[in-house]
Parts: C-alpha cells; structure tokens; sequence
C-alpha cells in the first residue's frame, strides 16, 4: 500500500470527525449555556494540553507529513483561540491534504529524514518509517484526546461520531 494511501485520506477524513465532534461541543455548550471557548481551555490533567491545541497537533501532524514526504519547508500552525479558528485550521489543513501531490508522497517514502525534538533527541528514519511510526500514530494521539477531552466535559460524543467514514460501508441487514 502507498504512504499516500495510508496517510492523507485516512487524516482528511478523521479531520472531517474532528469538525463534527467541534461541532458537537459547540451545540453541547449553547443548550447548556456555557461558553464554548470554556471546551477549547479543558485538558485532561494538569501537565496535558488544553483542546485547541490538541486541534492544533493534530493538524500539524497532518500538515508536516505532507511536507516532509515532499520535502517542503514544515508550517508554522497557530494554537486557534476560538472555536471558529479551529475550524479554519481545520478546513485549511484539509484544503492542503486535497492539493496534496500523492506522486511526490510515494517518492518520498524511501527518502531519509530525520525529526530533531527540543533536547537534542533525533530521530532517523525513511519516509515510509516516518509516516508509519511517527505521524500516523501522532495524528490519532492528538485526535482521541480531543475527543476524550471533549467527552470528559460532558458533551454526548460516541463512536458512530469517531468512525462516521464507516457508514459509507454499511449494509442494513
């Protein structure tokens, strides 16, 4: 299967989840009448990032493998500061993942790269070992822990909002 293949349709429509369990939030907030901007402040634990920025990982995450599998220079992505940002970023980050050159991604899977972490931590690896081991799983870590802060703060999210691509698949019996 091509890197393309198993990165950016699977990002584009998780990112796609992602505005509908925003959404939800949002319509959560106004029949209980809170202010939404209270869902993007909430984390989980004390030492874990609040759900803008879980919005924002995880659109990075999506953003840089195209731009590493492409060698192209990685974003600067702002955290959102309000629930309409977040969907701009969103619809952005899904508007870059549809111009995406799948060619050029499957090139770059046997390329090397290397992702430098703040400490001096490297690591090596191809394209394909990248996209596999790194973004991949990056990608899911920062989307479930939007959901799960979002459902932590009591907004009614279940799995047929997580995996709603699968109801393209469904059979009624």
């Amino acid at each position: 299967m091509s890197v393309y293949t198993i990165t950016i349709p699977c990002f584009a429509q998780m990112l796609r989840t992602l505005t509908t369990l925003l959404r939800k939030g949002e319509e959560h907030a106004q029949t209980l009448g809170f202010d939404a901007q209270h869902l993007l402040d909430a984390r989980l634990a004390p030492d874990m990032h609040t759900l803008a920025r879980q919005v924002e990982f995880t659109c990075a995450q999506a953003q840089e493998a195209v731009c590493r599998l492409t060698q192209q220079p990685l974003p600067a992505l702002v955290t959102p500061a309000n629930m309409p940002q977040a969907r701009v970023l969103i619809e952005d980050t899904l508007a870059m993942l549809a111009s995406a050159d799948r060619a050029a991604i499957d090139a770059g899977a046997q390329q090397p790269m290397s992702i430098a972490l703040a400490g001096g931590l490297t690591f090596d690896m191809t394209g394909q070992e990248y996209a596999v081991n790194w973004a991949t799983p990056q990608f899911y870590f920062h989307l479930v822990t939007a959901y799960n802060i979002l459902r932590h703060n009591g907004v009614p999210l279940g799995k047929a909002e997580y995996v709603q691509h699968m109801f393209a698949y469904a059979r009624q019996p």
